[in-house]
C-alpha cells in the first residue's frame, strides 16, 4: 500500500515536474519572445528617433527654405514694384518722346515750309537781281545821258562865267536849262537812293510818278533813307499847296536832306513839317506827336518864288 502511494506520489511529482518544465520552457519562450519584441521595439524606437531627427532636420531645412522663399518673394515683390515704377517712368518718357517727336515733326514741317519759301525767295531774288542788272544797265545809260547833259550844262556855265559880271540890278536869273538839268540830276540821285536803301524790289519803276509832286516824293524818299541807314523814323507832314518850281524844289529837297541827317542826332523819332510861309518854305523837325523840340538847328527857311 505504501508502495502504491509512493508510486502515485512519484507519478504526481513527475507530472508536476513535467508540467513545471513545460511551463518553464513556455515562460522561457515567452521571455525570449518578449525580449525579441522588446529589442524589436527598441530598434523601432531608435529608428523612429532617427526618423524624427531626420524629420526635424528636414523641417528645419524646410523652414530655412521657407524663410529664403519669403525673402526671395519679398525681393521679387520689391523688384516687381521697381519694374512697375520703371514701366510707368518709361511710359511717361515714351509719352514725352511722342510729344517731342510730334513737336519735331511740326518744326520739320515748318523748316520745310521755310526752306521752300527761302528757295522761292532766292528764285525771286535771282530774278530781281537779273532785273536789277538790266535796270542798272538802263540806269548806266541814263547816267551817261545825264553826264552828257552835265557836260553840256558845264559848258554853258563856263560860257556864262566868261561873260562880264553885270551889276546886281542887271544880273539875270540862272538859266532855266541849267536849273532843269540840276533838278534832273537830283531826281536821278533820289531814284538811285530809293533803289539802294528804300525799295523792296530795286527793279520797280521808281519813286516818281506822273500824278505825284516830285519835290514831296523826293523829301519822303530822303526821310525813308534816313530811317533805313540811321534808324530814326521821321514822318513827312507836307503842308505846301501846289507844286514848287524846279529851282525851288531843288533847294527844298537838299535843305530837307541836310536837316534830316543833322536832326537825326537830336531827334530819334519825329515829324518833318514842310509848310509855306509867304515867300519861304519852312522845314521843321518836331517830336513824334508834332510837338516842338527844345533844340537849335531844327528849323530851316528856304526862300522860294511866288
Amino acid at each position: 500500500m505504501a508502495v502504491v502511494v509512493l508510486a502515485v506520489l512519484l507519478v504526481v511529482a513527475l507530472i508536476v515536474a513535467v508540467v513545471a518544465l513545460v511551463r518553464y520552457r513556455g515562460a522561457v519562450a515567452l521571455a525570449t519572445s518578449q525580449r525579441d519584441r522588446a529589442e524589436a521595439a527598441e530598434a523601432a524606437v531608435v529608428e523612429a528617433e532617427g526618423r524624427a531627427k531626420e524629420a526635424t532636420a528636414r523641417a528645419t531645412e524646410l523652414q530655412e527654405q521657407a524663410a529664403k522663399a519669403d525673402a526671395a518673394r519679398d525681393e521679387a515683390v520689391a523688384a516687381l514694384a521697381e519694374a512697375v515704377a520703371e514701366r510707368d517712368r518709361l511710359q511717361l518718357s515714351m509719352d514725352d518722346t511722342s510729344g517731342e517727336l510730334a513737336r519735331l515733326d511740326d518744326q520739320l514741317a515748318e523748316m520745310r515750309t521755310d526752306l521752300a519759301n527761302a528757295k522761292e525767295a532766292a528764285r525771286e531774288a535771282e530774278q530781281a537781281a537779273v532785273t536789277a542788272v538790266a535796270q542798272a544797265h538802263t540806269t548806266e545809260a541814263q547816267l551817261s545821258e545825264a553826264r552828257a547833259e552835265v557836260e553840256q550844262l558845264r559848258g554853258q556855265l563856263e560860257s556864262l562865267r566868261a561873260r562880264p559880271v553885270p551889276a546886281d540890278a542887271e544880273r539875270p536869273e540862272a538859266a532855266p536849262l541849267l536849273i532843269e538839268g540840276l533838278w534832273a540830276l537830283e531826281r536821278a540821285r533820289i531814284g538811285r537812293t530809293w533803289r539802294q536803301s528804300v525799295a523792296l524790289d530795286p527793279s520797280d519803276p521808281g519813286p516818281f510818278t506822273d500824278d505825284a509832286d516830285p519835290v514831296r516824293t523826293a523829301v519822303e524818299v530822303g526821310a525813308a533813307a534816313v530811317r533805313e541807314e540811321v534808324g530814326s523814323v521821321f514822318v513827312v507832314d507836307w503842308q505846301v499847296e501846289g507844286r514848287l518850281s524846279a529851282g525851288d524844289g531843288l533847294l527844298v529837297v537838299r535843305s530837307a536832306e541836310e536837316l534830316l541827317v543833322s536832326g537825326s542826332r537830336v531827334v530819334e523819332d519825329g515829324v518833318l513839317v514842310v509848310a509855306r510861309d509867304g515867300d519861304e518854305v519852312v522845314l521843321a523837325l518836331r517830336g513824334p506827336g508834332g510837338e516842338p523840340v527844345d533844340a537849335e538847328g531844327l528849323e530851316v527857311r528856304v526862300a522860294v518864288g511866288a
